[in-house]
């Protein structure tokens, strides 16, 4: 059975889903709180506040797959396009172009009327040629703005005319390299391939022991109804929550360590890495936690304190 949540696996390192309801499925419905990694489509320029697509790490992607969440697909390269494809794409970026021509016109109007006295004052020994024989696009913008037709009851003729000069400079200078382009959500071409990978595959890209490890540690702290999310940006593996992240702080970092590494090589884990675990841990009020495995094949946590003077 197919699950309802489609993942897709990138370079073979970690999964993005790019649907709104799965992440909140993901989220509402089974705890899983991922890495939004994208921009707000109308705050793009900060970083702040994320959007999709959600990020999720390999391990989660294989806890996941094999509990039938999601379902794991990976494009398959290389991809060729369509002639259909390609005049369908063109046309689309053609019509977006045109419609953030009559909104940057709109904008850009609305700039030169707000700043009509200096640019006035600016050109007021200029003289321009005719402007009666405007293009189309202009002549509509100018008939379907507010702010020219209202100004341009008390213009003069040389006010007129160095205005319409900087208005048709200024829309000269938009062209289709400049325009804003929204990535999609989903893919229009009518040719791409997607392999469905299943856990048993997605686990050959855990190579690693410690991976493994990581692997196993997150579905032990899933088993205890913790939310999990990244502790990348706090040094550890996960960060840990007791209740919704949207209701509380996370309150463990939690670093994976393979136990054998630590029978056969003391500095495996140095003093002062644990010294700096513990320091970053309390300055940002939260418990730093060692997960290893026990011979058993049972997860075993170790937490330490920071008692510093």
């Amino acid at each position: 059975m197919t699950a309802p949540i489609h993942c897709f696996l990138i370079d073979n390192q970690y999964g993005l889903i790019f649907n709104p309801e799965s992440v909140r499925l993901l989220r509402q419905q089974h705890r899983i709180i991922g890495l939004l990694t994208g921009n707000l489509p109308q705050y793009p320029r900060q970083n702040q506040q994320l959007g999709i697509p959600l990020q999720l790490s390999l391990q989660q992607c294989h806890f996941l797959s094999t509990r039938n969440i999601i379902s794991m697909y990976q494009i398959v390269f290389p991809i060729t396009d369509k002639q259909e494809d390609h005049l369908a794409y063109l046309t689309e970026l053609d019509n977006k172009f045109q419609d953030q021509k009559i909104t940057n016109g709109h904008e850009r109007i609305t700039e030169i009327l707000l700043n009509r006295d200096y640019i006035l004052q600016s050109n007021r020994h200029s003289s321009f040629g005719d402007n009666s024989e405007l293009d189309p696009v202009i002549s509509s913008l100018l008939a379907t703005n507010n702010a020219w037709q209202n100004s341009s009851r008390s213009m003069d003729d040389h006010e007129r005319h160095v205005l319409l000069h900087i208005i048709k400079q200024r829309l000269q200078q938009f062209t289709i390299d400049q325009m804003l382009i929204t990535q999609p959500l989903e893919s229009i071409r009518s040719d791409h391939f997607l392999q469905s990978i299943t856990a048993d595959q997605l686990k050959q890209y855990l190579t690693s022991p410690l991976q493994q490890l990581q692997c196993d540690v997150f579905a032990d702290l899933y088993s205890k109804n913790y939310w999990i999310s990244d502790g990348m940006k706090f040094g550890g593996d996960y960060l840990v929550y007791l209740d919704n992240p949207s209701k509380c702080h996370s309150s463990f970092i939690v670093t994976c360590f393979l136990r054998n590494e630590v029978h056969t090589n003391s500095t495996a884990i140095p003093l002062t890495h644990l010294i700096a675990r513990c320091r970053v841990a309390v300055n940002v009020k939260k418990i730093s936690v060692l997960a290893t495995r026990k011979s058993t094949n049972e997860i075993e946590y170790l937490t330490i304190n920071w008692n510093g003077f």
